[in-house]
Order: C-alpha cells, then structure tokens, then sequence
C-alpha cells in the first residue's frame, strides 16, 4: 500500500473493563501506520471507563457519555466525533474483540481504490483457544422475508473462503468509508442493541449504489455474547431477558422499514411459526419472563412507529 488513509476506530465500553483493555491491547499491535482507537464509555457505573482513561489515554480518545446510548447511539457519538476530525474511513469495532497485527492494512487495501465499494468486513473467528471455528463470513439478505443470514458460521477455517461481494456486513467489525456515511446517515439509534443496524446500514449504503466486501485474508477474534451474558446462571438462564426482547423487537422494526409491502405478510408469519419454536423451549427450560418478553419485542416492533 502507497498511501495510509486515516481510520478511527470506534469502541463502546459499558462495565466491561476486562474485554475492552484486551481489544486496545490487540489494537497497540497493529501495524498500520495512521489510525487512532476511539473509546466511548456508555455511561459505566464499575468506573470502567476511567480505568480505562488512565491507562490507554496516550493511545486512545475517550469520550464519556452522561446515559446510556446504546451500540448505535454509543457509536454514533464517536463516528460524530471521529467526521469532525476528518477521517477517512471509520471502524465500528466490537469491544469483545481481538484483532490480527495486519488486519487493518488488508481491509483498507482491499477497497480504497474501489470507488464502487463502500464497506468491508473482515473473516470473524469465536475467540476459543484454537481459534479456528468462523463466528462471521460474510452475509445473505433475503428481502422478501427481512432475513439476514450468516454465512460460514460455525464452520473450520478452509482455504475455499475466498473475498467477495457482501449483502450485508455484521457491526461487529464494519469499516465504512466517512464520504459514504455522510451520504447515508448514521446508525439508526431506535435500535438501540447491537442487532439489525448493521444490516439496516448495510442495506442503505447499497441504495446509495455502493457494493460491500467480505475480506477473509484479515481476520479477527470474538469473544461472543460476552456483553449479553451474566458471568452467573439466573432463574432465566445466562442471557437477560431483555436481550430477546430488544432481538425480536429489532427484527420486527427491520422488517417494517425494509420488507416490500406484498411480502410483509409472509415475513410476519416466518417469525410467528419461528416464535413458537421459542415458546416451546422457553416453557420446557421454564423461562417465563423471556417468554413474554420475546412476543413483547414482537408486538412493539410491528406495531408501534420508530423512525430516525
């Protein structure tokens, strides 16, 4: 590569001082030569952030919110912060993450002198001591059921996963030129949790009239669910139940603002039969309350209004 755009890299921190010194470590090894990590503190209450500051604040920026903002209003107050500094590209970049040293050379390499090209993603491994089973390869988008679908999940690393066109490009590491975020608008912060606004943005970019790339040649590691999750098993399980009420919620939304009008039935119907399926496992494992939070979600993103 001849020249270095600048990258700002956006991460959320939110009670979670353990994951996100293990990405800024990862990030101070990175060999790309002119990027800066942005950290946005949603609104701690562990004094996380702080720590944070103290420790990282000759390598990175922290910005400190006064509430919760969510993933999306988290982000967007630092890619605000990030256009106002004039950077070229902008990496939203899970805090849960661990990123190879060249990683950020091969993503911006592979579409900077693409003008036709808006966003990459790089290949995602679940962060398990091999390091080797793909969390996130790339995505399908099946419009006329408002479906996003992971390809190569859950399958080993093979030599027969080669770049290519994206339908859509997961959040959890989303490199997005800065003159195609001016043109698109922000992430929609009534989504709130870190589900569907990626692939809304996703899908708003390709309106634009850009492409997106999946580019497996730079690969990172992630520590799934580690946000959702208590480190301790609760009468509703590991997961907080609002984490299913805020998924199904967000899918409904998604299905509403994306799903062409003749299809919006048949899309509404895949995710009731697929909701049963969830109530017969929530009432088996005896999970009451995700239960009625799932077809809560389901009933506020159908029927109530949320727009930017």
């Amino acid at each position: 590569m001849i020249k270095y755009p600048s990258v700002a890299i956006i991460i959320i921190n939110w009670n979670n001082y353990e994951d996100t010194e293990k990405c800024l470590d990862s990030l101070k090894m990175c060999n790309y030569p002119n990027f800066k990590s942005i950290v946005v503190d949603n609104d701690s209450k562990d004094g996380s952030g702080l720590a944070l500051e103290k420790k990282y604040k000759d390598f990175s920026d922290f910005i400190f919110s006064e509430t919760n903002l969510g993933f999306s209003g988290g982000n967007n107050l630092g890619i605000k912060h990030a256009m106002n500094e004039n950077y070229e590209y902008i990496l939203e970049l899970n805090n849960d993450t661990e990123v190879e040293p060249d990683f950020l050379n091969i993503l911006v390499e592979s579409v900077d002198n693409r003008p036709d090209y808006g966003a990459v993603q790089p290949l995602i491994f679940y962060n398990t001591p091999n390091r080797h089973l793909i969390w996130n390869g790339g995505g399908k988008y099946i419009k006329a059921l408002g479906l996003s679908i992971t390809k190569f999940k859950n399958e080993v690393k093979s030599k027969k996963i080669y770049p290519s066109d994206t339908e859509w490009i997961t959040g959890c590491a989303f490199l997005i030129k800065s003159k195609v975020l001016k043109k698109t608008g922000l992430l929609r912060e009534f989504y709130f949790f870190g589900s569907f606004e990626d692939v809304d943005l996703s899908i708003r970019i390709k309106n634009q009239g850009y492409k997106l790339w999946f580019e497996p040649k730079a690969e990172i590691y992630h520590s799934v669910g580690s946000s959702s999750k208590t480190k301790v098993k609760g009468k509703e399980g590991f997961l907080n139940p609002q984490f299913h009420y805020l998924t199904q919620r967000n899918q409904m939304i998604f299905i509403n603002h994306h799903t062409p009008t003749i299809f919006k039935p048949v899309a509404v119907l895949t995710q009731v039969i697929k909701l049963l399926a969830y109530s017969l496992y929530f009432l088996v494992l005896w999970r009451p309350i995700k239960l009625k939070m799932v077809w809560k979600g389901f009933k506020d993103g159908l029927f109530k209004t949320y727009h930017d």
